[in-house]
C-alpha cells in the first residue's frame, strides 16, 4: 500500500514538472464569446503543445468556432516536426498537416463539403524549408526572443505561405488576472496572415508575456470577423516550464 501511494505521488510530481496549461477566456466587451487552452508536455527531446478553441454563448450564435491543433518541436533549437491543425469555422471545415524535415516541408490539406465528413478535395504539396515555422513553434519562438531584443521579425509558415511577422516590445505592466497577479512585458505583433476560415488576423496584436511563465496572460487580438479581448483564467502544472526550455543551448 505504501509503495503505491509513493508511486502515486511520484507520478503526480513527474506529470506536474513535465506539463503546463493555461485556459483562457475571450470578451467582446464584458460578454464572454469563446474558451481556449493550450498544454505544453515534455516528450522525450521534444516538446508538444495542443489547444483548442470554441465559441460560447453569445460567440456560438454569430459565428460557430471549433479548432484543435498540436505541434511535436524538438527542444533543441525549437525547430519543428509535425503540425497538425483542425478547423469547424461557421460552416468552413478542414484538415492541414505539415511535416518538416531537414530541407522541406510535406504539407497535407483536406477540405470538406461543409461541416460533413465529406471530402471536397485533398491535395499535398512540398515546400522548401528556410526556417519558417508552423504558428506554435513561432509563438515558442517569439517568448523566447523578447528577453533579448525588443524588435524583430518572426518567421511564420502556415497556410502554405511564409510570412515575417514584425514584433516590437513597447513597455512592461503589472497585469490581474484570474490565474493571479503577474509582472508582463507588452508586445504589439502585426500578424498580417492570409489564411482561410473566419479567423484571419487583422491589424495590431497586443500580447501581455508574464516574465516568469512566458506565457500570454492577456491578448487583444483583432480578425476579420471582430476582435476580442483574452484573459488567462487558470494555470496548471510547472511554470517554470517554458523558462527551463528556452536556458537549453
Amino acid at each position: 500500500m505504501a509503495f503505491r501511494i509513493w508511486l502515486s505521488l511520484f507520478l503526480i510530481s513527474f506529470l506536474e514538472a513535465s506539463e503546463l496549461k493555461a485556459c483562457y477566456r475571450a470578451f467582446i466587451g464584458f460578454l464572454p464569446v469563446a474558451e481556449t487552452c493550450i498544454s505544453y508536455k515534455l516528450k522525450g527531446e521534444s516538446l508538444l503543445v495542443e489547444s483548442n478553441v470554441k465559441t460560447v454563448s453569445a460567440g456560438k450564435i454569430v459565428k460557430r468556432v471549433k479548432n484543435r491543433g498540436s505541434s511535436s518541436i524538438l527542444l533543441d533549437g525549437l525547430e519543428p516536426k509535425v503540425f497538425e491543425y483542425y478547423q469547424e469555422e461557421g460552416n468552413f471545415k478542414r484538415y492541414q498537416r505539415y511535416q518538416f524535415e531537414a530541407n522541406k516541408i510535406n504539407t497535407l490539406e483536406i477540405e470538406y463539403e461543409g461541416l460533413s465528413e465529406k471530402v471536397e478535395s485533398t491535395e499535398e504539396k512540398t515546400f522548401e524549408y528556410r526556417g519558417f515555422v508552423d504558428p506554435y513553434t513561432a509563438s515558442l519562438r517569439l517568448y523566447k526572443e523578447i528577453q533579448k531584443s525588443e524588435r524583430g521579425d518572426i518567421k511564420i509558415f502556415y497556410d502554405r505561405k511564409e510570412y515575417l511577422v514584425p514584433y516590437t516590445v513597447t513597455s512592461q505592466e503589472q497585469i490581474k488576472t484570474q490565474a493571479g497577479t503577474f509582472n508582463t512585458r507588452v508586445v504589439e505583433v502585426s500578424p498580417a496572415i492570409q489564411t482561410k476560415g473566419l479567423l484571419r488576423p487583422k491589424g495590431n496584436w497586443k500580447l501581455w508575456i508574464d516574465k516568469r511563465t512566458n506565457l500570454p496572460v492577456r491578448m487583444d487580438l483583432g480578425f476579420v470577423i471582430g476582435s476580442v479581448s483574452a484573459r488567462l483564467e487558470t494555470l496548471e502544472g510547472n511554470q517554470e516550464l517554458l523558462d527551463n526550455i528556452f536556458k537549453k543551448k
